[in-house]
C-alpha cells in the first residue's frame, strides 16, 4: 500500500494494492480477494475519510488479466460499499486492457451502475486520466483541481508499479 500525501505513513498492509493519494482511494482489483480482505480494506478506507471529511473518490483499477470475483467476494464488496456510502464522493471503475474481454467487463460493470443505484456517481472508464477527470469534479476543490491530473497519474502509476514483484 503506498499513501500519497504531503506526508507519507505507515499504516496496516492491505491484502490488495492499495494507493491512497490525497482524497483518492485507488484499488487495484485483479479478483484475488477473499471476503476477509474487506474488513481491512473498509477500516483503511475509513482512516483516510478521517483526513477527508468532504468525502472520498473511490477508483477501482480492474487490470487486464482480473478474473470476476465469486459470489461470496460480490456480496462482501457490495456490503462494504453500502456502509462506506455517507463517505464516497464518487466511484469510478477505470477497466484496463482492450478488445472484447475489456468491454464485457466494461458492459458488466455499466449494467451493475443500472441496477445498483448507491447514492453518489458512478462511471466506468478506460483509463486514469479520464477517470480522474470525471472524478475531481465531485472532490474538494473541484474543477480546479484539473491541473493535477497529470501529477496524480504519474504518482498514483509509480506507487502502483512500486507494489509489484520485482524480479530477482
Amino acid at each position: 500500500m503506498a499513501i500519497l500525501d504531503s506526508h507519507p505513513r505507515l499504516t496496516p498492509p492491505s491484502p490488495v494494492p492499495v494507493v491512497m493519494w490525497r482524497d483518492i482511494f485507488a484499488l487495484v482489483d485483479r479478483g484475488r480477494t477473499i471476503v476477509s480482505d474487506y474488513p481491512v480494506l473498509e477500516a483503511m478506507v475509513r482512516e483516510q475519510a478521517e483526513r477527508y471529511p468532504r468525502g472520498l473518490g473511490c477508483l477501482v483499477i480492474i487490470p487486464a488479466s482480473a478474473k470476476p470475483p465469486p459470489d461470496d467476494v460480490r456480496r462482501a464488496i457490495n456490503g462494504v460499499l453500502t456502509r462506506l456510502e455517507p463517505l464516497l464522493n464518487c466511484l469510478c471503475w477505470q477497466v484496463e486492457g482492450t478488445g472484447f474481454r475489456a468491454a464485457a467487463v466494461r458492459a458488466a460493470l455499466a449494467g451493475l451502475r443500472i441496477v445498483h443505484r448507491p447514492p453518489y456517481p458512478t462511471l466506468v472508464a478506460s483509463d486514469m486520466s479520464e477517470a480522474l477527470r470525471w472524478m475531481f469534479p465531485y472532490l474538494r476543490d473541484g474543477m480546479a483541481r484539473l491541473s493535477e491530473i497529470p501529477s496524480a497519474v504519474d504518482a498514483i502509476g509509480k506507487a502502483r508499479a512500486s507494489m509489484l514483484p520485482q524480479p530477482p
